[in-house]
């Protein structure tokens, strides 16, 4: 590298390739000039050098070469709400602007201009789909970081706002039996699936034939089926490795899955829409679901807290976490425990009084063993002082 005069003022030169280019121009003198190159040679010894021209790439164009390996790791419906974020939050916001602008600031202002709806699309968004967008941006940030455009992610330290867990509806036994009682006869086995099992909705209508076993009363979990691009619906694998497992259930679901599984080949889904052939589609979700909340008057209660309401219902019969984090397929017992962790008190009262149960009744009003009061205490240490 060399400096050379360029124009009012200085710029640094280098040869790449047999061609003369410029790196850095816009310095006030000569001796500015030759600084900075002593800085770049500094960094490339550290294999710290950022070059300098990597930062005026448009964060656009970053996207454009970045995406296509990313979204390769996705499975398809992941990929189509990622891409959907990059499309309509990232790109119309920050889309414009070289790497290097694209600071802190510009990122906490990115936040702010989708919790106000201050951009082309113009939709106030909630806390979590914030969130989401800029875990993808941080991403794209790490990778520029990763390829030496960047020194820093400039989103790494941005203020957030506060996601609120959605509240868990669970659904008490006379519940259950209206909501059943309300479901259409073509619907009522999937319904009676999801709550018998826990399954997620995604994991009952990707149930094929050949997995289900309604003599032994179980299913294997293997696929999962989501909403595809035009209703066409994809099949991916389960949520996470644990989430692929074999799942029972009690007669009665056995006698309402036995008709579906008759004269059919082992690949045929066990559920199909109102025509017997398509795949069920997301016409139940959005028009059938409701009508039966509707009729049952459930007010309101998404399909997944038919999952919730298994395992609540699990807990308060106090079966293990162990047991209930395997059956529903979370990717770990903490999991399990985060979610539901609020509902084991009912499990420990029960585990107090079998606790109880097994002592031997308390003498002199004291508790077994000198352990309940001052008076048996003090009983203790006098006996343990006469054995001394």
């Amino acid at each position: 590298m060399w400096v050379e005069r360029h124009g009012p003022g200085w710029r640094i030169r280098e040869q790449v390739g047999g061609k003369k280019i410029t790196v850095e121009s816009g310095y006030p003198n000569k001796t500015s000039a030759k600084a900075a190159i002593a800085r770049m040679k500094t960094d490339r010894a550290r294999g710290e050098y950022i070059d300098p021209r990597a930062g005026r790439v448009i964060l656009g164009a970053w996207i454009d070469a970045w995406w296509p390996s990313y979204a390769a790791t996705l499975k398809p419906t992941t990929q189509r709400t990622e891409n959907s974020r990059v499309r309509n939050h990232i790109r119309p916001i920050l889309g414009h602007l070289p790497l290097e602008e694209v600071d802190a600031l510009a990122v906490q202002q990115f936040v702010s201009r989708l919790a106000a709806g201050d951009y082309p699309q113009g939709r106030k968004l909630s806390p979590k789909t914030i969130r989401n967008s800029h875990a993808i941006l941080h991403k794209l940030l790490d990778a520029a970081v990763a390829q030496r455009y960047l020194r820093v992610n400039p989103a790494g330290s941005t203020g957030l706002p506060r996601v609120r867990r959605q509240e868990m509806r669970f659904l008490t036994t006379p519940e259950i039996g209206r909501l059943l009682e309300a479901t259409p006869e073509h619907w009522k086995p999937l319904v009676l699936l999801l709550v018998a099992t826990g399954l997620r909705y995604g994991e009952a209508t990707a149930l094929r034939v050949g997995r289900v076993d309604v003599l032994a009363g179980r299913l294997e979990v293997l696929e999962a089926m989501h909403d595809g691009i035009g209703g066409v619906p994809i099949f991916t694998d389960p949520k996470s490795e644990r989430s692929r497992r074999t799942v029972t259930f009690p007669p009665a679901v056995g006698h309402a899955l036995a008709p579906l599984l008759v004269d059919r080949g082992r690949e045929d889904l066990v559920f199909t829409d109102l025509d017997g052939q398509r795949a069920v589609t997301r016409n139940f979700r959005q028009r059938v679901w409701p009508r039966i909340l509707e009729d049952a008057g459930l007010g309101k209660v998404r399909l997944h807290d038919l999952r919730h309401t298994h395992v609540a219902h699990l807990i308060s019969a106090g079966r293990p976490l162990t047991a209930i984090s395997r059956r529903m397929g979370h990717a770990s017992i903490s999991v399990t425990s985060d979610v539901y962790g609020h509902l084991l008190v009912e499990v420990d009262e029960g585990i107090m009084t079998a606790v109880a149960g097994m002592l031997p009744p308390p003498r002199d009003g004291g508790i077994v063993g000198g352990v309940g009061t001052e008076t048996s205490g003090s009983r203790l240490i006098a006996t343990e002082e006469k054995a001394g």
